[in-house]
């Protein structure tokens, strides 16, 4: 009786580890899964922020540019 006891304690003990190893899986696909989704975006955000930023230079060049070819005619 005692060995089936124990039997049973051990199979319930691997059973939950089991268990918990599929659980800590699932919640680290979970956090990556975030974590991507945020770098994407904040890749994204920056990707935009450069866009304006590089516009914005290149019209001021552009304007400047002008300026100076004014002066010369």
């Amino acid at each position: 009786m005692l060995m089936r006891s124990i039997s049973i304690l051990l199979l319930a003990l691997v059973f939950a580890g089991c268990n918990t190893a599929q659980g800590v899986k699932k919640d680290v696909a979970i956090g990556a899964e975030k974590t991507g989704e945020a770098l994407q975006k904040g890749g994204e955000a920056v990707g935009g922020a450069l866009n304006k930023t590089g516009e914005v230079v290149g019209e001021t060049l552009k304007k400047g540019g002008e300026a100076v070819q004014k002066v010369v005619n």
